[in-house]
C-alpha cells in the first residue's frame, strides 16, 4: 500500500469515527426541557398569593386653639388607628421641609375593641420649632400607620392647618 493510499484510509476512518461520535452524543440525548415550577399547571393551579397592604388611619378631629384675641395658640389632632404609639407617625410638612412630631407629644389610649385613639397637641411654640415659619402659611399634618419591624408604612391621611401672618383666623381642614 502506498503512502497515498494509507494517508486517504486514515482520513476516512478519521470522518466514520467522527460521524460515529455525533451519531452517539445524539442518541443519548442532549439537555431536557423543563418548565419553571411558577409555570407549570400542576403547580400554578394549586398556589395561591395573597399580598398585604398597611391600613390607614382615621383622622377623626382637628381643633384649633386661639388665646382671647382670637390669634392662634395651637392645634389638636386626633386619630385612630390599629397600631399603638409604636406604629404611628405624625409628620408636618410646609414647601420643601418636612419633620417628625416627637413621640413625647402624642398621646395613645387604648385599645377598644382592637382600636388606639392618638392625641397630639401641638403648640404653636412646638410648631414653630418644628416649621419655621409657621405664621401665614398653610402646613400639612400627615399621619402614617408603621409594621413594626418593616420599611412598611401606609399611605398618609391628612388635614392642612391654614392661618393669616398674624395669626388669625386659622384653620384646620
Amino acid at each position: 500500500m502506498t503512502a497515498r493510499a494509507r494517508a486517504s484510509r486514515r482520513r476516512l476512518l478519521a470522518g466514520i469515527l467522527g460521524v460515529s461520535v455525533l451519531a452517539g452524543a445524539s442518541a443519548l440525548g442532549g439537555t431536557q426541557q423543563v418548565d419553571a415550577r411558577f409555570t407549570d399547571l400542576e403547580y400554578a393551579a394549586s398556589s395561591t398569593f395573597t399580598s398585604f397592604t398597611v391600613p390607614p388611619a382615621t383622622i377623626t378631629a382637628c381643633t384649633i386653639t386661639n388665646n382671647a384675641l382670637g390669634i392662634f395658640q395651637g392645634v389638636t389632632l386626633v386619630w385612630t388607628s390599629i397600631y399603638p404609639a409604636s406604629g404611628v407617625r405624625l409628620t408636618l410638612t410646609q414647601g420643601a421641609t418636612t419633620a417628625v412630631v416627637p413621640a413625647s407629644n402624642i398621646s395613645t389610649s387604648g385599645p377598644s375593641s382592637g382600636v388606639y385613639t392618638h392625641t397630639a397637641v401641638l403648640s404653636q411654640t412646638l410648631l414653630s420649632s418644628l416649621i419655621t415659619n409657621l405664621l401665614g402659611s398653610t402646613t400639612t399634618l400627615t399621619v402614617n400607620n408603621l409594621l413594626a419591624g418593616t420599611a412598611w408604612v401606609s399611605v398618609g391621611v391628612s388635614r392642612q392647618l391654614s392661618m393669616t401672618l398674624a395669626g388669625l383666623g386659622a384653620t384646620c381642614t
